[in-house]
């Protein structure tokens, strides 16, 4: 399990977007998450998949999307959170 950054806020269309870690992945960009890989919190649940990353190669940002039938209210107790890869 890799950290991969903190959330930075909630989507008009319901996906999180987060702030990757800086220089945690430019040594090699194979060791990047992938698109479809899992995203988890602090406490081990998987929380969605990551949609896609845009952004700088040394900061990237992800989008995540988050597993069906999770309600806003759970999306919003994790802006400002660290957020983790598996």
């Amino acid at each position: 399990m890799k950290r991969l950054g903190k959330v930075l806020h909630l989507s008009k269309q319901d996906e999180l977007i987060i702030r990757g870690d800086a220089n945690k992945f430019s040594g090699s960009l194979r060791e990047m998450p992938r698109i479809h890989s899992f995203v988890l919190d602090k406490s081990i649940k998987r929380i969605g998949k990551v949609a896609g990353i845009f952004g700088p190669v040394d900061c990237p940002y992800y989008i995540v999307k988050p597993n069906k039938g999770t309600p806003d209210s759970d999306l919003q107790k994790l802006i400002s959170e660290r957020v983790y890869v598996q």
